[in-house]
């Protein structure tokens, strides 16, 4: 029995991966811009917890490519890049287009659920995070039953790189995403048009670089 003066302890995973995650939520709501340090003493202030856990998050950061580490300069975070734009995207768009292949007849029920995601999308216009979150978990339930658990494990790993583009975007134009396009998806599976799905599907992603590329090149990205 644990005394009231006992606490259990949280495993140090489980505090690594609460400090990465808000460490990434503040880089996509610009609490931490890009290219900016990111100073250990600081951030670990910010969050209530020693160095340690910190300094482990933002390695697992930097292998997702979201902060940068140099020798005698420390972490900063990944700097907006056409290239990282350019090189992203079409990897998201062939992968879910491959997922979607593989992926069985998508019932009443699966649909049903695609459809209520893409109204909450609708609705949500004041946070660009949340936006996006929805989005994401949209394109999630689109391609939960595929049975490729690598190509949906490279999906999320890719999709958290270029959110924070999208979260920045949003923020500066208003835009949000294309709940449109979604519902042409949705009508194209419940018609059993796949083909026509997939390159809806495929049209959908390649309309984040079409907009994120002239944007970050105004921007000087």
């Amino acid at each position: 029995m644990i005394s009231h003066t006992e606490r259990p302890l949280i495993p140090r995973e489980a505090t690594r991966t609460v400090v990465r995650e808000r460490l990434y939520d503040r880089i996509l709501r610009g609490k931490l811009a890009p290219g900016g340090p990111i100073r250990l003493d600081d951030a670990a202030a910010a969050l209530g917890v020693s160095v340690t856990p910190v300094r482990e998050a933002l390695i697992e950061l930097e292998v997702n490519g979201i902060v940068e580490m140099s020798l005698g300069r420390g972490f900063r975070v990944t700097p907006l890049a056409v290239a990282e734009v350019t090189d992203v995207y079409p990897l998201i768009w062939t992968l879910e287009c491959f997922a979607l292949k593989q992926a069985p007849h998508l019932g009443p029920k699966r649909l049903q659920a695609l459809e209520e995601i893409n109204g909450r999308l609708v609705a949500q216009s004041a946070d660009p995070v949340k936006a996006v979150e929805l989005d994401e978990a949209w394109h999630d339930a689109l391609l939960q039953d595929s049975g490729n658990a690598l190509a949906l494990e490279q999906l999320r790993m890719l999709k958290r790189r270029v959110r924070r583009y999208e979260v920045r975007f949003m923020s500066a134009t208003g835009t949000r995403p294309s709940a449109d396009q979604h519902e042409t998806i949705i009508q194209a599976l419940r018609e059993g048009r796949r083909e026509d799905a997939l390159t809806a599907l495929e049209r959908n992603w390649r309309t984040g670089p079409e907009l994120l590329v002239p944007w970050l090149e105004m921007e000087g990205g």
